[in-house]
């Protein structure tokens, strides 16, 4: 999925929490302030562990 010039990849459940973030105009996710090891913090409280290239702008969400 594309979401804010990164290509992102990852559980379904965060992929479907960044969808529900590209529907609302009111929140962005701003991936240049992400790093590798940092988490993702989705809607319900779960945590994914990031994976980011800020190079080629690909992150991955893997479950914590």
């Amino acid at each position: 999925m594309k979401a804010y010039g990164y290509e992102v990849n990852g559980s379904p459940e965060a992929l479907a929490d960044v969808s529900r973030t590209l529907k609302d105009e009111k929140s962005r996710i701003n991936w240049e302030n992400f790093n590798t090891g940092n988490l993702y913090w989705d809607d319900y409280g779960y945590g994914y562990k990031v994976e980011i290239d800020h190079e080629s702008k690909e992150v991955t969400l893997n479950e914590w």
